[in-house]
């Protein structure tokens, strides 16, 4: 194709999937959504210290509580030493259909990952779990877009759920 201007046009960039971007979960921590291979992974880039620790997490300098924050419920004890934050949470594929994704979602909370279904509704929800096979359904999360920010930050001692 040429322009008006006889010139030929640059490159297009790449437009980015609705699943792309961060998603603030239940319990307040962001999951940040980007291209990798096969799909879309999810990381843990900001995390709610739960009120049971978040004295602790204030009593001390933020780097040095930062360091506690490790994968201690995973069920397997070699990985139980690794940070939460930057952890992968989501590896999500394609399902077939606009906006929607099977994956598989860590849960730190229990240290166990489950297979789901996910849907992007309206470009600013995304959707973990539901349906129902039988009698049993599955647990439905609505997870909102976060807007972009310059700095996103690591973790907050608050004290969430």
């Amino acid at each position: 194709m040429v322009c008006a201007s006889g010139a030929l046009p640059g490159p297009v960039a790449a437009q980015a999937a609705a699943v792309e971007g961060t998603w603030r979960a239940l319990n307040g921590a962001e999951i940040t959504v980007q291209p990798c291979d096969g799909g879309y992974c999810g990381y843990l880039n900001y995390v709610v210290i739960p009120a049971a620790q978040a004295d602790m997490c204030r009593s001390m300098p933020k780097d040095q509580f930062a360091t506690l924050m490790l994968d201690y419920n995973n069920v397997d004890k070699s990985l139980q030493t690794r940070s939460l934050l930057g952890l992968q949470l989501l590896t999500l594929k394609p399902a077939g259909e606009p906006e929607a994704y099977t994956a598989s979602v860590y849960n730190a909370e229990d240290g166990k990952s489950y297979e789901v279904l996910v849907w992007i509704l309206n470009g600013d929800t995304l959707r973990l779990g539901g349906g129902c096979v039988g009698s049993m359904c599955a647990v439905t999360q609505d997870w909102p877009k976060v807007a972009e920010r310059e700095t996103v930050p690591d973790f907050t001692c608050d004290g969430g759920l």
